[in-house]
C-alpha cells in the first residue's frame, strides 16, 4: 500500500475522513529537546522524491520514496492521557502496517504511519473505551520514543470524529516541532 499524496495531504490541516487524519496543528507541544537523539540509527530518510512524485521542491524536505514497513518492535507508542493523569495505551508500533516521512510541513515535519487492520480497530476501541470520544478536550495523545516523550498533542471534536468514523482508513499525520526528532521517529519505525 502506497499513502497517496492526495491522502496525505487531506490529513495536514486537521481532520478529514478521506485519507490521513491529523495530529497536525497541535497546541501542546513537548518537541524542545526531549528526544535529541533518541532512535538515532544512521542517516535521515532517502532524499530527492518526498512523495513518490519527483525531487523536493523549494521549502519541501526530502523525504522517503515511498511507504516502508514498519519494524513493530520499534520502541515508539502513543498513549492517552485524561486530564493529564489517566494513562491509556491508543497505539504502538506493532499495530502499524506502513511509514513514510519526514515531509515539511508549513514549520512542522510530518511522518505518516498506517494502522494495520486489526490496529485500526484496536485503536478506534480504545479511543472510545476512554472517553475521549464524549470529551475529546480532557484528553492528549502523549507520543514516546524509547520511553521519551516525543510530541504531547490535545484532541478535539473534529479529530476524535474523524478518528472513529467508519471510512477511516487508519492512516495517521503525526507532526513534530523539529525535522530530527522527526527522523528519529522515522528512522525507528522504518523496518530496515
Amino acid at each position: 500500500m502506497e499513502l497517496s499524496r492526495r491522502g496525505m495531504l487531506a490529513g495536514v490541516g486537521a481532520a478529514c475522513a478521506v485519507g490521513a487524519v491529523g495530529f497536525a496543528g497541535a497546541t501542546a507541544v513537548s518537541d524542545g529537546g526531549a528526544a535529541s537523539d533518541a532512535g538515532a540509527g544512521g542517516g535521515g530518510p532517502i532524499d530527492g522524491d518526498p512523495v513518490g512524485g519527483g525531487s523536493a521542491g523549494a521549502g519541501e524536505s526530502g523525504g522517503s520514496a515511498g511507504a516502508v514497513d514498519a519494524d513493530p518492535d520499534a520502541p515508539f507508542e502513543a498513549r492517552l492521557l485524561r486530564d493529564g493523569e489517566v494513562d491509556r495505551r491508543l497505539f504502538g508500533a506493532a499495530d502499524l502496517d506502513e511509514v513514510e516521512g519526514v515531509f515539511d510541513g508549513d514549520g512542522e515535519y510530518l511522518v505518516y504511519v498506517a494502522l494495520d487492520g486489526d490496529g485500526v480497530d484496536a485503536f478506534q476501541e480504545r479511543l472510545a473505551a476512554s472517553g475521549a470520544v464524549g470529551e475529546p478536550e480532557r484528553f492528549v495523545a502523549s507520543m514516546t520514543l524509547d520511553g521519551t516523550e516525543v510530541r504531547r498533542v490535545e484532541l478535539d471534536e473534529p479529530t476524535v470524529s474523524a478518528l472513529t468514523d467508519d471510512g477511516w482508513g487508519g492512516v495517521l499525520t503525526l507532526p513534530f516541532g523539529e525535522e530530527r526528532v522527526a527522523e528519529s521517529v522515522y528512522e525507528s519505525l522504518a523496518a530496515t
